[in-house]
């Protein structure tokens, strides 16, 4: 068990060396395709969000949410909940790119999960989301009895 952390460590370090590995030569940079998956999960994020959601600084997100507005493939809208706050959106040129991330991510999950018994896979899944939930709860409690 105590090498649990170290497994999902390497298996996560490996799966995006494996996918670096596949989408080189493209345009992007992880970090800008990992943005991009973030939106196309979930639209319409602050800056401070997304930058948490990719593991970013907020000055690195700045920058890099800055080279793909210029790109044409997120753009900057007033956040209608907080004038002051700007909300950031994929833009339909980015959609293309989006997909081919999302075919190489499965040509990835494929090579990852090769000999794997869908049972297994199911019993995986359940048990890393069970340790999110557990870690999770454990980070909001931790910052109730801060505040």
């Amino acid at each position: 068990m105590q090498n649990l952390g170290l497994m999902l460590h390497d298996a996560a370090r490996l799966m995006k060396s494996e996918f670096e590995r596949r989408a080189k030569g493209h345009r992007l940079s992880l970090m800008q395709w990992r943005t991009l998956g973030a939106l196309a999960r979930s639209d319409g994020m602050s800056q401070v969000a997304l930058a948490a959601r990719v593991e970013a600084s907020p000055m690195t997100m700045s920058d890099i949410i800055d080279r793909l507005e210029g790109d044409g493939l997120v753009s900057r809208e007033t956040d209608p909940s907080d004038g002051r706050a700007k909300l950031v959106r994929i833009t339909q040129a980015a959609q293309p790119i989006v997909e081919e991330m999302r075919g190489i991510a499965t040509e990835v999950y494929a090579t990852a999960l090769a000999g794997i018994a869908p049972e297994d896979l199911d019993g995986l899944t359940r048990a890393l989301q069970q340790i999110v939930t557990n870690l999770e709860a454990n980070t909001a409690e931790k910052k109730e009895n801060v505040a």
